[in-house]
């Protein structure tokens, strides 16, 4: 009788287990709204100042305990004081010390006094798999409540050692916020490391977190009168402020990274890529310079250093450095790219088409490649063929004004007036301040003689662009069709003023010519 009921009694067993097991999970699920909600309800924005109450610093952080916030240490490193700010809430509470750091591991904690706070739980880092589902919740100033998903990618040594790599984008300023899983648990801590212009997303793991947590002690001021600030803190501050496109004060923090430590090859790279995007392209070059002297084999490097000589209209360097950069990395699509338009600029027309077939084969998507190439057939007088391209980058991207303008312009070549200007009415309206449109439009419509229309369009051009030549030339000539000759020679006058200050020769010549017509 004993041995009948023996499998009635584990079947009961094993029937409540698994239902206990069911309950459990149904408990411990959560829909990714509700993981958003209690992330952002427990996240801060964080602004650091120093000992004259002058703003430091900025980033996100987390609770993990009713008083205790979480962050990377480069975010109050040096500070004095500081202020934490919860989402959609004006109130900002104190920030009354430390309790615990971790220089190396990129992290503190930071106590304040605060209640009705539900801490994130933290979750096992060392279970995490490539491939899994995470989300980064931030709350940086002015994009307050940012929640953004992505997969875990992989674990990386060099800048990034000992931290999770993942798909899910930090937002600018949400450096220190909670990294989570599927079941709402942290499993690291967010932070965003800039290098030549690429933001990498990494987070540190929630194990470094829970080992500091149990260290936490008595609150500690943030900072000694004596305290120093480490290269590897004022670099990563200067990431911080490049990727909010504060490049003046990212490169403040750079120039103190290096001096601290002079071969930091990535704070010249990040330095040089700062000044580039303020147009200290000369700056930039030198910056670069000094990362191939410590790092000669980094693509990228060469790739910025060919842009930045772009700018300055040094195609054939630029080149060199597009050849050098293709050399490194094969499959670069925007080196071809690039290289294209500094040979289109040459006046090397097949050869930058040849590039851009190179840089599509590798990148099909990308509207800009195609409206490249269709500048360049146009030059070439293969309008049928650079519509096509210009017909592929709107397609790809269709806010793109200026490719509605040159096609707008290639029609006008190819006598399809109407058509044409449609595309430039769509460019105006995506661009209201582009005066080449307006320019563009008036004189497609001088060719269905509405010259009254095409003025006005020439008045538009100019307000915008003052001392343009052209634009004064050819709404003379628009008045003189209507026989308004006196208005006209003074436009044209104007046009030759300005041709002569510019010192072209040959446009002094075209109007000169237009002048002596009228007179």
């Amino acid at each position: 009788m004993k041995d009948q009921n023996k499998p009635l009694w584990h079947l009961f067993i094993l029937t409540f287990t698994v239902l206990l097991f069911c309950l459990t999970n149904s408990a411990t699920a959560q829909t990714v709204p509700e993981i958003a909600e209690k992330a952002l309800a427990a996240t801060v924005y964080l602004e650091m100042q120093d000992s004259n109450g002058k703003t430091l610093s900025f980033g996100s952080g987390f609770f993990v305990e009713p008083n205790l916030i979480a962050t990377n240490y480069h975010v109050i490193a040096g500070a004095s004081s500081g202020t934490a700010k919860l989402v959609g809430k004006h109130t900002t509470y104190k920030i009354e010390g430390r309790t615990a750091t971790s220089k190396y591991n990129d992290l503190v904690l930071l106590k304040v006094s605060v209640s009705g706070i539900n801490p994130l739980p933290l979750g096992n880092s060392d279970a995490v798999k490539i491939g899994e589902t995470v989300y980064v919740a931030g709350n940086p100033k002015g994009l307050e409540g940012t929640f953004s998903d992505g997969i875990i990618s992989g674990r990386h040594g060099g800048p990034a050692k000992g931290r999770i790599q993942m798909t899910a984008p930090i937002s600018p300023g949400s450096s220190g916020g909670p990294v989570l899983n599927s079941k709402g648990e942290v499993i690291g801590v967010a932070s965003l490391i800039v290098e030549g212009g690429q933001n990498l997303n990494f987070a540190i793991p929630s194990l470094y977190l829970k080992t500091l947590i149990s260290l936490s002690g008595t609150g500690k001021p943030l900072s000694q009168g004596n305290h120093t600030i480490s290269a590897e803190t004022y670099f990563e501050r200067g990431n911080t402020k490049a990727s909010l496109g504060q490049y003046l004060a990212a490169i403040s923090d750079y120039d103190n990274a290096i001096q601290l430590k002079p071969d930091a090859v990535n704070a010249y790279y990040n330095r040089g890529v700062a000044k580039a995007k303020l147009d200290q392209h000369i700056a930039a070059i030198d910056d670069f310079d000094k990362v191939m002297q410590l790092k000669p084999d980094l693509a990228e490097v060469y790739f910025n250093r060919g842009l930045a000589k772009i700018n300055l209209k040094q195609y054939i360097a630029a080149i060199s450095d597009f050849d050098k950069t293709i050399q490194l990395k094969p499959d670069d699509a925007e080196a071809y790219n690039d290289r294209g338009v500094a040979k289109h600029k040459l006046g090397q027309h097949s050869a930058a088409i040849s590039d851009y077939n190179k840089a599509i084969q590798l990148k099909p998507n990308d509207a800009s490649i195609y409206y490249n190439r269709g500048a360049v057939k146009q030059n070439l007088g293969q309008f049928t063929a650079a519509i096509q391209d210009f017909d592929k980058a709107i397609q790809l991207k269709p806010d793109d004004a200026d490719a509605y303008n040159d096609r707008g312009n290639t029609k006008h070549h190819l006598g399809q007036f109407t058509a044409a200007i449609q595309d430039f009415d769509k460019a105006i309206q995506l661009k209201p301040d582009d005066a080449d449109a307006y320019y563009n439009r008036g004189l497609t419509k001088g060719k269905l003689d509405q010259h009254s229309a095409a003025i006005q369009d020439f008045d538009k051009a100019i307000q915008l662009k003052p001392d343009d030549a052209m634009a004064y030339l050819n709404r003379g000539i628009a008045k003189e069709l209507l026989k308004r000759t006196s208005e006209a020679k003074q436009d044209i006058r104007r046009a030759l003023r300005i041709a002569e200050k510019t010192g072209d020769e040959n446009l002094k010549a075209k109007i000169a010519q237009v002048l002596r017509l009228l007179d």
